[in-house]
């Protein structure tokens, strides 16, 4: 009996094999939506586009029909046949905390609709004693510079929350001429890369455990977490920000690329630029969100981490609440805080 074991069970598992065809067909195109509304801005911006076939397709038009409380506040349309990427669509909208904030969609002269799942306000809040240090941190058989920053967060009281934290740098330079006309000012607004962050500390002292505090992998730009190990308590944050030029000064180079941009390149050689002034900001934004929106920025940290391998690994589910459409927009309450770094004058 023991003999015809072995052959009973090969015999089993080949009865039981059935090869599965890996052919969907062809999936039509759906309008995509992006983008976060911002209680704190008067002007809100999304990025329309058609996802197909896994790519991203532009748009010739688009239009946005924006309801708050049942009321339509906005209703902007958008013509850009030149467009090779998401279109950028910008509607006035102020927001305050409570309001239910309904979107509408079309594009391509009405070919493509979408509608946004009802959106909640959320409360506001806090963001204290932002500091910054210059650290140099050491691997094994290198080390390297980077601007740490620390915040504290008081978490709201009696609910559960859902944050994201970002690092702005704010660079505003004023340029003066040799033919005495008048100066030129202009700004650039450009995300500092979080390297990585520590668990949020307790002010009692004692370090919040880390289980699935917050996700240190992947891009800096999704950084999120919840309050659940430090719920109706004040947490500490530390982080370390990194960028091309390694924090050492102003980037000059792109408020030169805004200069021309903004006023022409042409213009700007006649008059014989002088000096450039700047005024310099690193500004830390934390941002009150709904769960399904940090769930959202958990997905994309995932996927965007360089040590996340699609071929080996379970996929990733990124979360849409789009009817009709694929994407995800949410409404966020945000606290800023700014740090001012040292300025420069570059003398042409």
């Amino acid at each position: 009996m023991k003999r015809d074991f072995l052959p009973l069970l090969l015999f089993l598992a080949a009865a039981c094999t059935n090869t599965i065809p890996y052919d969907f067909g062809q999936v039509e195109p759906q309008l995509m939506v992006v983008g976060w509304l911002d209680q704190a801005c008067p002007e809100q911006t999304l990025l329309i586009s058609l996802s197909e076939n896994g790519l991203v397709v532009p748009v010739e038009d688009a239009r946005v029909v924006c309801s708050v409380n049942g009321k339509v506040v906005a209703d902007v349309w958008h013509s850009c046949p030149d467009n090779d990427g998401q279109l950028p669509v910008v509607f006035p909208a102020s927001l305050q905390a409570g309001d239910k904030v309904q979107l509408s969609f079309e594009a391509n002269r009405g070919a493509f609709r979408a509608t946004s799942a009802l959106l909640t306000v959320p409360e506001p809040v806090t963001i204290s004693r932002v500091d910054t240090a210059r650290v140099t941190i050491r691997y094994t058989d290198w080390s390297d510079r980077y601007l740490q920053v620390h915040a504290d967060i008081p978490d709201r009281k009696g609910e559960e929350n859902w944050y994201s934290i970002s690092l702005r740098e704010i660079t505003e330079g004023t340029y003066s001429f040799r033919d005495g006309g008048p100066d030129l000012v202009v700004t650039v607004d450009s995300p500092r890369y979080i390297l990585e962050m520590d668990d949020p500390i307790l002010l009692d002292g004692n370090g919040a455990p880390s289980n699935e505090l917050l996700d240190y992998t992947g891009n800096g730009e999704f950084a999120c977490f919840s309050d659940r190990q430090f719920r109706d308590a004040t947490a500490h944050v530390r982080m370390n920000a990194f960028s091309s030029w390694n924090n050492e000064g102003v980037d000059f180079e792109s408020l030169a690329g805004e200069l021309a941009k903004s006023y022409g390149s042409g213009d700007l050689e006649s008059r014989g630029p002088d000096s450039c002034t700047t005024r310099h900001w690193l500004e830390v934004r934390l941002s009150h969100c709904s769960q399904e929106a940090y769930d959202y920025l958990r997905a994309l940290r995932t996927v965007s981490s360089s040590s996340y391998r699609p071929d080996i690994m379970e996929p990733v589910v990124i979360p849409s609440n789009m009817e009709g459409g694929v994407g995800f927009v949410s409404v966020v309450h945000t606290a800023s805080a700014r740090i001012e770094l040292p300025s420069e004058i570059l003398r042409y």
